[in-house]
């Protein structure tokens, strides 16, 4: 049996292409975070498991999601992801004659519906189908990871990932992550200044742009490279504010 968790919230956009994707699965469990849109009317055309909890952070709420899951095997994906026909197949394939208990996959992201080949964006493999009863998410706000205790595997056919249908969405969710990302760094006492917040977001240019070579996708490519040193500064000058509201 396999059960495929999802956790949203405002993701009306995304969710229908996400649900029809997995539809096939033996159970789906969606964990909404109350969202204001129609995202919850949606999911419900597809699975009547959706529960609602209010966000505390990524790894709780599919920590939770996997908590609800009966399948032997747990498939965890975004609402912005798809499981094309291709990787349907090989995960049927691989379910009737497993070798591991987890599965990586690679993510084929899309900038609108551009392939973007570089960046560290491709091959961008991801821990995403495995045993249930050998892997739990860690409790991190943002940036969670799947820990699996047993060996892996990787499936051949990618996974598809459409995080960013414009610009202005690109800017909106690098905002929202960044103050995400600051929490942590304030909860993880790390130092913060501005002097470490520009040359960290330098940093990030100079990885995602050159040596990454964001440069060969275009401008979306420098796009994402300023969205990412965009993102870490402001995730360090938050962090810097937190912590002067503490005192």
């Amino acid at each position: 049996m396999l059960s495929v968790v999802i956790i949203t919230l405002n993701e009306e956009k995304n969710i229908r292409d996400c649900l029809e994707s997995v539809k096939w699965a033996d159970e789906i469990i969606v964990v909404d975070s109350c969202s204001r849109d129609t995202t919850v009317e949606v999911a419900g055309e597809y699975t009547s498991k959706i529960h609602q909890r209010e966000f505390t952070g990524f790894g709780e709420q599919k920590n939770y999601a996997l908590s609800k899951a009966k399948g032997d095997w747990v498939l965890s994906i975004d609402a912005d992801e798809r499981v094309t026909a291709e990787l349907r197949e090989e995960i049927e394939r691989t379910l009737a004659n497993p070798r591991a208990c987890g599965y990586y996959m690679r993510r084929k992201s899309y900038f609108a519906n551009k392939w973007i080949k570089h960046c560290g964006w491709w091959p961008d493999y991801v821990l995403r189908l495995f045993r249930r009863d050998c892997g739990r998410f860690s409790d991190r706000l943002v940036h969670e990871a799947l820990k699996l205790d047993g060996p892996t595997g990787r499936l051949n056919n990618p996974l598809e990932h459409r995080p960013y249908l414009s610009v202005s969405e690109l800017i909106r969710k690098a905002d929202e992550y960044s103050t995400l990302g600051a929490q942590v760094l304030v909860a993880e006492g790390t130092r913060c200044s501005c002097c470490t917040a520009l040359s960290h977001s330098t940093l990030a240019f100079v990885k995602t742009y050159f040596l990454k070579m964001g440069i060969l996708d275009g401008w979306m490519g420098l796009v994402i490279a300023y969205s990412n040193a965009v993102g870490v500064f402001y995730r360090y000058v938050k962090c810097v504010e937190m912590k002067e509201q503490q005192k």
